[in-house]
């Protein structure tokens, strides 16, 4: 009997750095004449571009264009290597291979409600509720169309299974969180993250309220501002430098850009809010005020990015409302400006004023700026024929010793800009459409180097190697909320991109399980060595020094240990048998 032919169809899409084809792929079964038929998605490589990562890029098969899919970058599970979670209706998780993490995406929306032309945040990543396992937050829209639905407020754990209390709409009726994150972190010290973010009342583009909600999903407070107020971005950190982290807001108010700092139960801390700066016949920047210590006295200034008769201005203002001097500072005329970054990329342990403008009637320009004499760096600006998206993502991805300058833009490119003001070798990195994903910067596959994650609005996701050592002191900028939670603080070169934790300081348990007396053991430089005890459900029952003697009220089951002042230092799980 004569064989029968396998029959292979394949329709290319050129790629700039791949050939990627949908297969039919006939079979021959064991009756030879019977056809199993299997489709499959395949990837021919060629040599456009040696350093795209193995694996990659990754079709999240979106249902059209218009989506974020901001990247955040984070080691949920402590094994070295970042994890890639991003949200464009659906919210997904990759491992550096490429591979769909168990239980992700998840099952919810393909759409967001509508398309978008601006950058998004991306999701929040940490321990919330101090389990040792990680979370992972986003806010969305609530939104309905049969029987798919999505909501304002989301939260998974690292499984992809929901968190007690999410999803859940925003409070009062359907609402809009999309251009705000989840920003985590501990206002009322109890060793429990708070999720925090704004968003309107109703399907509108007013965002006037804030949110927080705790780790079991319930609801702390909703605080209304001025419904004429828009907020621009929600922050965590120590605002007026009294050693206490907090969440803020900056607004706009008629004009005025306007400083809240919340108490943990959502109320205005004394003398707040605070106008900042007054716009006048202004216009905003696209992206939300940056906050960092420029002048290292312990408090926040903030920086504001605006405009005036097309001239674009950077002023920087103290937190009680008076300027910073140096600012403002002119970054150019004719000029409409959309983002403002920081990043020491001179490695003078200062850092330099970055900036992303439209050359009104000309095209688009990157630029870096001396902060001290407020003049752009020599080689700058450089000229682009795209829109530059997003945040700039601060990294030393060549390994020079000195950061980088890495971001997308509209036209589909990855640009990485050297301190003088030139395309770095090997760059512009090239994806098959426009991006608004930004770039993120962290080592997803262990080998101790940088890659770079971008995606495209239409749901291609790319990875590069790059010959940058990952390290405490050269990555200023990783991803767009500049850490995992979303805090927004520029804190210098302190993130390295893989795991936000103390590795020098570690708390440890002498014997488990515990039948007696729990006795704990600080290794490392440490300012705290009180240790908190909680329950399975997250109540505190002790605090202690090094040794906790369970009183006739303990219930025996699992407790954790947590070293007050590190969240990011891992909890102790132990077990109590009496």
């Amino acid at each position: 009997m004569a064989a029968t032919l396998c029959t292979i169809s394949v329709i290319l899409l050129a790629l700039p750095s791949v050939y990627r084809g949908t297969v039919d792929v006939f079979t021959p079964t064991a009756g030879f004449c019977s056809e199993e038929y299997s489709r499959r998605d395949i990837c021919f490589d060629a040599p456009a571009d040696a350093s795209l990562h193995r694996g990659w890029p990754v079709n999240l098969n979106s249902p059209g264009a218009g989506f974020p899919y901001t990247p955040t970058l984070y080691d949920m599970d402590g094994n070295g290597t970042c994890e890639i979670f991003l949200t464009g209706g659906h919210t997904f998780g990759l491992s550096g291979d490429g591979s769909f993490l168990t239980g992700w995406p998840t099952e919810e929306m393909a759409y967001m409600g509508y398309a978008t032309n601006d950058q998004m945040p991306g999701p929040s990543c940490a321990d919330i509720n101090n389990d040792g396992i990680t979370e992972v937050m986003w806010s969305e829209r609530d939104w309905y169309a049969g029987s798919a639905h999505m909501w304002t407020f989301n939260g998974k754990r690292q499984d992809g299974s929901n968190l007690p209390g999410f999803p859940q709409t925003a409070p009062g009726e359907s609402s809009n969180a999309l251009d705000s994150p989840f920003v985590l972190g501990d206002s009322d010290g109890d060793g429990f993250l708070e999720a925090v973010t704004a968003h309107t009342l109703g399907n509108t583009g007013d965002y006037y309220r804030i949110s927080a909600l705790d780790h079991n999903g319930d609801y702390i407070f909703t605080t209304d501002l001025d419904p004429a107020e828009n907020i621009q971005c929600i922050y965590f950190g120590d605002a007026d430098g009294n050693g206490n982290e907090e969440f803020f807001a900056v607004t706009v108010l008629s004009g005025h850009f306007r400083l809240h700092l919340l108490d943990s139960s959502g109320g205005e801390q004394a003398g707040y809010p605070v106008n900042l700066f007054s716009l006048g016949a202004g216009y905003l920047m696209f992206g939300p005020p940056v906050a960092a210590d420029l002048d290292n006295n312990g408090d926040l200034e903030i920086i504001l990015g605006y405009g005036i008769n097309s001239t674009s201005y950077a002023a920087a203002v103290n937190h009680d409302g008076t300027a910073v001097t140096g600012f403002p500072i002119t970054v150019a005329t004719g000029s409409q400006l959309f983002y403002l970054g920081l990043g020491d990329i001179t490695d003078d342990e200062q850092p330099e004023l970055l900036a992303f403008d439209n050359q009104l009637s000309a095209g688009y320009r990157a630029w870096a700026i001396d902060i001290a004499t407020g003049t752009p760096l020599p080689g700058w600006p450089f000229i682009l024929s795209d829109w530059p998206e997003g945040f700039p993502t601060v990294v030393d991805v060549n390994n020079d010793g000195c950061q980088d300058i890495c971001f997308v833009t509209s036209g589909g490119f990855v640009h990485g800009l050297s301190n003088d003001g030139t395309e770095l070798n090997g760059f512009p990195k090239t994806m098959n459409s426009g991006s608004i994903s930004g770039a993120a910067a962290g080592d997803i596959d262990g080998d101790s180097l940088y890659e770079l994650v971008a995606a495209t609005w239409d749901g291609w996701v790319y990875a590069w190697d790059t010959d940058g050592v990952v390290s405490e002191n050269n990555c200023d900028w990783p991803m767009r909320g500049i850490d995992s939670r979303n805090t927004g603080i520029f804190r210098g070169a302190e993130q390295s991109g893989v795991q936000e934790a103390d590795p020098q300081v570690s708390l440890c348990i002498s014997s488990n399980p515990v039948t007696g007396s729990a006795l704990f053991t600080v290794s490392g430089t440490a300012c705290s060595t009180s240790v908190e005890i909680f329950d399975i459900t997250g109540k505190r029952v002790a605090e202690t020094t090094s040794c906790w003697t369970p009183g006739t009220d303990a219930h025996n089951g699992v407790y954790f240990a947590r070293l007050t002042g590190y969240t990011g230092t891992p909890p102790v799980k132990f077990i109590l048998v009496r």
